[in-house]
């Protein structure tokens, strides 16, 4: 497994459609999938003991990119997690090592 040195959090939303999310830092890659099997298994509790009416939530991680965008000159900053040295994007590097 080859982690990427950038900046990570996972990223929360706990109703499809909300403008809002629920961000948290993380170390790297293993600290990203707990958090996320934490906030599922969480959210599937909440549903099955009729605190949500549905389950419709999204759970992601996304990475600091410091790389500057030519057409803007600014930070790219948070984007969807991809890990260019495994050639994966998040779910597909959470199926190959979690």
């Amino acid at each position: 497994m080859k982690k990427v040195d950038n900046e990570l959090r996972v990223v929360h939303i706990p109703q499809v459609g909300c403008d809002k999310k629920f961000t948290f830092n993380v170390i790297d890659e293993e600290e990203a999938n707990t958090i996320i099997l934490a906030l599922a298994t969480q959210h599937l509790w909440l549903f099955e003991n009729k605190f949500i009416p549905d389950f419709a939530n999204i759970l992601t991680v996304e990475m600091y990119d410091k790389t500057v965008d030519e057409e803007t000159n600014k930070v790219f900053g948070w984007v969807d997690y991809f890990n260019e040295e495994e050639c994966m994007d998040w779910v597909e590097f959470q199926n190959e090592y979690f």
